[in-house]
């Protein structure tokens, strides 16, 4: 089962739950280089990238746009992800 999760700081909760990947966002990958540290105390460490928690995937995506209450991105690409799923 995939979970497409706005949010990434609840993966644990699914990974217990058995869910095999989750797909997250929210995050902006921290929108500035050096903000992604307040980010990640927010999101229980889950800011951008590939993460194993406890033996599930979870991918956290930038995105490709801003954020209207923060509209500044610097040092932190827009991102577009293609995942491609394979039977094992």
């Amino acid at each position: 089962m995939i979970l497409l999760n706005h949010q990434p700081r609840e993966a644990g909760l699914a990974a217990r739950a058995g869910i095999a990947l989750q797909l997250s966002g929210h995050t902006h990958g921290g929108m500035i280089m050096g903000l992604d540290r307040i980010v990640a105390r927010a999101n229980k460490g889950f800011v951008s990238g590939l993460y194993d928690v406890e033996g599930m995937p979870l991918y956290v995506n930038n995105g490709t746009a801003l954020w209207i209450g923060f509209a500044v991105r610097l040092g932190v690409p827009s991102e577009l992800t293609t995942i491609v799923l394979r039977a094992a």
